[in-house]
């Protein structure tokens, strides 16, 4: 597996990907971003992008915004957050973090398995999401109503 910087190269292809498995704008904390401009790395395996990750710094730290593997339980995943964990040290961020909805077991389970610590859960906050974005189903993964954000962190001072 190779990681890649988001570049001229593979930022079609890395938009589309952002596009079908988020739909744009990827929304977070009241904060809508434009993930077709956001820095991030893909996964390459085999030629082909295995895996993708965005990710956004500014004064609340280093947050990943998405995150996509396409071959499961292979590090793909662990190695992206890595190299997002190397950026935000080189930056000197405080924190590593992310938001992830209340349905999305598999993810919740994940951060937590590769250091995340659960800080926050942000109740009715969907609404406000679905303010930023309408498309934002009210069922999720599983038949769980989206309701809630979680908010993770991996603090690095």
């Amino acid at each position: 597996m190779e990681i890649n910087t988001i570049n001229e190269e593979n930022r079609e292809a890395a938009t589309a990907i952002l596009k079908r498995e988020w739909g744009l704008p990827i929304v977070s904390r009241g904060k809508a971003h434009d993930g077709a401009k956001l820095p991030g790395f893909v996964a390459l395996s085999g030629g082909k992008i295995a895996g993708l990750v965005t990710y956004n710094i500014d004064e609340r730290g280093c947050e990943i915004t998405s995150l996509n593997s396409f071959e499961e339980n292979k590090g793909v995943g662990t190695a992206l957050i890595n190299a997002v964990l190397k950026v935000a040290e080189s930056n000197d961020c405080g924190r590593l973090w992310l938001i992830t909805t209340n349905d999305i077991i598999q993810a919740i389970r994940f951060y937590q398995r590769r250091g995340f610590e659960w800080i926050a859960t942000h109740i009715n906050s969907a609404e406000i999401m679905r303010q930023l974005k309408p498309s934002i189903p009210l069922i999720g993964e599983e038949g769980i109503p989206i309701k809630h954000e979680i908010e993770f962190e991996m603090k690095l001072k």
